[in-house]
């Protein structure tokens, strides 16, 4: 099995890098940035198998605004998107943008890469 790709994009630096150390835990390759326009930099570049957002990123994108811009992009729209924020109002409305899976903060580690895990198709695993 090849490894998956994930890239972070929080603004809280500290739950970023620690997600990112339990993910490669699991094997995962896992880049983290702070900022939704360095997140499709990086996206442009090369190939994520899944993004993990939160809502709250540093400078002027939020996730919701990342996450319309990738599924604008017809090369990333079918990318899977993982929403993280403490603002539970928002699911509706983060499903019907295109995210896969809205999980709500604070989360638990466990929990949440058993959910990154089922994002991925049974025989990729």
């Amino acid at each position: 099995m090849a490894k998956k790709h994930i890239l972070i994009v929080d603004g809280d630096i500290l739950k970023a890098e620690r997600l990112k150390r339990n993910l490669e835990l699991e094997n995962f390759i896992v880049d983290v940035v702070h900022y939704g326009h360095e997140a499709l930099t990086i996206l442009e570049r090369k190939w994520v198998d899944l993004v993990i957002s939160s809502i709250t990123l540093q400078g002027t994108m939020n996730g919701i605004q990342l996450l319309q811009e990738i599924k604008k992009n017809k090369e990333l729209a079918e990318t899977p998107i993982i929403i993280m924020s403490s603002k539970i109002n928002l699911e509706k409305n983060i499903y019907g943008i295109g995210a896969t899976l809205f999980v709500e903060k604070p989360y638990d580690v466990i929990e949440i890469i058993q959910k990154i895990k089922d994002v991925f198709p049974e025989n990729d695993k």
